[in-house]
């Protein structure tokens, strides 16, 4: 007997009897509000059976209280999964008071609703980003399925649908390791249901599969998130091909051609990037017909990847198009990606020179960070320190007339005389509290060394352009011992970083007049640059080797600096530059 049939005959019934029939129409309802399909008025359907369970329960709990709490629950969380236009807010409160009616209850059947309940519960805090208070409700869910061993299908795919939101907040936290374990558990637990019962479940097991996907690249197994992706995406468009499905196949497709074309990428196929990143924009903006603020967010981080692929083919003003409407489309929808879209429209801008608008991009991208920073430290914090020190390294350029007509070009180092007093406070304000939180960072996980290292090297350059050449030597030694660290640990990636903060470093030893020390900094330099010739353009030696022939002139060490200026001269002709004035 189909459930429309059931629920048909019951509702006569149930107004005869209400004690005996109420009961089991409310079960009926539930079960029509969890039937899903693709048609446009399924949720409308699903949305008045939820509704009418919840009133029957609440009506047969008050003639008969106490008897009918589990129920009302179960009621409840159907309402609460029902994708209609409620808030977040009211679907919360849904949870949390199923979550009230059977947290004491000891039943098999009332932890069940107890579990799914706290899975909503966390899915919905996660997608308003109290990601913290959802891991914890996930992981109570999870310890109760761990402890009831689910036996039906049914209760073996809700187990893994929690796990796929344990897995969610867990990368929303950083955690790529503990979110891939996570994902990995649910689309096993998945796998044990029959072939033949899967198709059923196929919506839970794509939304389980992407973000497996995700995952997977996020710890650097590429090649195996490449083919569960591509597997994904065919079995999406064949979905896609059946108008019933398309409007919720459609932000999957979208979700999973972002992560193909990340993958891509991080392989160097440039190409298959594109294809999937344009593919990705195409199906989340059909998808934005629908209006969800989560598929603004979806179309947002797809162009994001396009800008990316775009710029590593040198179209710059075309990736600042695309991250231009990325901004546009996340604001108000989805601060994560706003804030990553923000920040690589601001490379952009710097790049071309664009003072007025690195200025106005930044200060959004600060104010945002400083709205979510504290709630969320592990992903805010470092976008937070980026930020600000992106600000005090701003400081210490010149940057172009912004007038009407003017060429932009590269903005040029300020000096003393080019920056004005305000300028000085302002950087260095920004750069020592990126400094100070970027220690915090590195107290808790050492993987933010090379941060921190960079933003004590812009503070270094302003503090210096405020006049203060002995408080810049002191936060340059701090950068170089931990760029030495970085470097004994991958030679490689940290070689040229290294080189730089030495370099600098010899700048200020030589204005305070430890000339010996800076000639030790400048040497060590050119040592690190010449011991990989192979990687290293030769022409970087010559800013190091001209710094010593200059102190070792000043030192009234002219055999010394001659032998040098031959080394320049040496290296000047070998890459191919013209001879300097020995002046």
């Amino acid at each position: 007997m189909s459930t429309a049939v059931r629920i048909a005959l019951l509702r006569p019934l149930a107004r005869r009897h209400p004690v005996r029939y109420g009961p089991r129409l409310a079960e009926a309802l539930v079960t029509r509000s969890q039937q899903v399909n693709g048609s446009a008025r399924s949720v409308s359907r699903r949305t008045a059976a939820a509704a009418e369970a919840v009133t029957l329960r609440r009506r047969l709990e008050a003639e008969q209280p106490g008897g009918h709490r589990a129920g009302l629950a179960r009621a409840l969380v159907a309402q609460a999964a029902v994708p209609d236009d409620r808030t977040v807010a009211t679907a919360l409160a849904q949870c949390e008071e199923a979550i009230g009616y059977v947290e004491d209850a000891t039943d098999r059947a009332s932890r069940i609703v107890l579990a799914e309940a706290r899975r909503l519960a966390a899915t919905y805090l996660h997608h308003s980003g109290e990601v913290r208070e959802a891991l914890r409700l996930a992981l109570r869910a999870r310890s109760t399925w761990d402890r009831l061993v689910p036996r039906t299908v049914d209760e073996r795919i809700r187990s893994a649908l929690t796990r796929s939101v344990v897995g969610d907040c867990q990368a929303a936290l950083q955690r790529h390791a503990e979110a891939l374990a996570a994902r990995e558990e649910a689309l096993a637990l998945y796998r044990t249901v029959p072939l033949l019962r899967q198709a059923r479940w196929s919506p839970a097991a794509q939304s389980i599969t992407i973000g497996l996907v995700e995952s997977l690249a996020a710890v650097g197994r590429l090649d195996e998130a490449v083919a569960l992706a591509t597997e994904t995406h065919e079995e999406l468009r064949m979905l896609a091909r059946t108008g019933l499905w398309r409007r919720l196949v459609r932000p999957r497709l979208g979700r999973v051609s972002t992560a193909l074309a990340q993958c891509r990428l991080a392989l160097d196929d440039p190409a298959g990037a594109r294809r999937a990143a344009e593919e990705a924009v195409d199906h989340w903006r059909s998808a934005l017909a629908g209006g969800s603020s989560q598929d603004r967010g979806g179309l947002g981080h797809a162009l994001l990847v396009l800008a990316e692929v775009t710029q590593r083919t040198g179209r710059r003003d075309e990736a600042a198009e695309q991250l231009a409407e990325a901004v546009d489309v996340t604001r108000g929808a989805d601060d994560d990606v706003l804030a990553q879209a923000l920040a690589e429209l601001v490379r952009l801008r710097v790049a071309e020179g664009d003072g007025p608008a690195v200025e106005e991009l930044l200060a959004e991208l600060v104010d945002l960070c400083r709205r979510h920073h504290e709630r969320l430290p592990e992903v805010w914090r470092p976008r937070l320190v980026v930020a600000l020190s992106l600000i005090c390294m701003m400081s210490t350029f010149d940057w172009p007339s912004s007038a009407a007509g003017a060429t932009r070009t590269t903005p040029q180092p300020a000096t003393a005389d080019t920056v004005s007093a305000e300028t000085v406070r302002e950087g260095q304000a920004a750069g020592r509290e990126a400094v100070q939180l970027g220690r915090l960072l590195v107290g808790a996980d050492p993987r933010y060394r090379a941060l921190l290292s960079g933003c004590l090297l812009a503070l270094a350059r302003m503090v210096h352009l405020g006049g203060d050449p002995l408080g810049s030597v002191e936060l340059l030694d701090e950068c170089v011992a931990i760029r030495r660290e970085l470097f004994a640990e991958d030679p490689a990636k940290h070689r040229l970083s290294l080189t730089e903060a030495l370099c600098d470093l010899g700048n200020q030893r030589h204005a305070v007049d430890r000339h010996d020390e800076a000639l030790d900094a400048y040497r060590g330099c050119v040592d690190l640059l010449r011991a990989d010739p192979q990687r290293i353009d030769q022409a970087k030696l010559l800013t190091p080797l001209r710094n010593i022939m200059r102190v070792l002139w000043r030192l009234d060490r002219k055999a010394e600096a001659n032998r040098v200026w031959d080394e320049i001269l040496a290296v000047e002709e070998s890459v191919g530059i013209a001879g300097a004035d020995p002046a």
